[in-house]
């Protein structure tokens, strides 16, 4: 049996996130993977969706005001309130697991994964089957759901975005521990749609479980779900000091750098993700 590498990395910067994302993402395109990644977010950070546009996107100064991070990630969708969730990455090759199946189908394979491991941690998760994707430029990504996204009581409790790129699978989202999502309403710039239905279409863990969230004990149950389904064995490994060495270079160049973030002139160093 092929195991799952499970990193539970904690919390980091915006930047040193996406970085280990980035980092993963090419060792699971060389032979490492799958690998399951689950993190925490210090400071809180707004990630973008790789093809926003900041000023359509974020009010850069209400963010600042608030000590936020801000960060581009490399996969779509909408601007995301990283505060209070424990986000998740799952990384593999080109034609192996869920990426052996079209974007459809590894999608929903990945959603179901998502679904039995909250099941396992007491949250009555439902997979929606819509049949739209609920990605736009601008707006909130907790304002709607998209097909194969998890939801609990009839709201969004995950979002997601998946990427493939250099002969790899990236799919990352987030599960909603707290409420604090919701104050993204207040940073988005006055130009953007209405995001009233915010409230009304998310929930978070803390709604739908009894007692204090141990995102720790989430994490292990996610880990025990992917491999199950995948068919894996569970090796939990931390960061090697190549991967971190790696990541600290990424962030350097590009995903603390403002003219990567800010789309402020062509960044040859992502070039390669194009």
């Amino acid at each position: 049996m092929s195991s799952l590498r499970f990193v539970h990395t904690g919390a980091m910067s915006a930047a040193l996130n996406m970085a280990v994302d980035d980092v993963l993402l090419d060792a699971a395109r060389a032979g490492a993977g799958p690998i399951l990644r689950t993190y925490h977010w210090q400071p809180p950070a707004v990630s973008l969706g790789y093809g926003q546009r900041v000023d359509e996107a974020i009010d850069v100064e209400a963010c600042r005001a608030l000590g936020l991070d801000l960060v581009r990630r490399t996969t779509g969708g909408r601007a995301v309130l990283h505060w209070n969730e424990l986000t998740y990455s799952f990384h593999c090759a080109v034609g192996e697991g869920p990426a052996a199946h079209p974007l459809h189908e590894s999608s929903r394979i990945l959603g179901e994964c998502l679904a039995d491991g909250l099941r396992r941690f007491g949250v009555d998760a439902k997979i929606e089957r819509g049949s739209s994707p609920a990605h736009g430029r601008s707006g909130a990504c907790f304002a709607s759901t998209a097909r194969w996204e998890l939801t609990c009581g009839g709201r969004k409790l995950v979002g997601s975005a998946q990427r493939r790129t250099r002969g790899a699978l990236l799919q990352h989202g987030s599960i909603l521990v707290g409420a604090e999502h919701l104050q993204l309403a207040d940073l988005l710039p006055e130009s953007s749609p209405a995001e009233s239905p915010l409230m009304l279409a998310s929930t978070h863990l803390a709604e739908c479980v009894a007692g204090a969230v141990d995102t720790d004990a989430l994490a292990s149950c996610l880990a025990q779900a992917f491999a199950d389904r995948l068919d894996l064995s569970t090796q939990e490994r931390t960061l090697t000091d190549m991967e971190i060495g790696q990541a600290a270079t990424l962030v350097e160049q590009v995903y603390g750098n403002d003219a990567y973030t800010f789309r402020l002139r062509a960044h040859p160093a992502r070039v390669r993700q194009a």
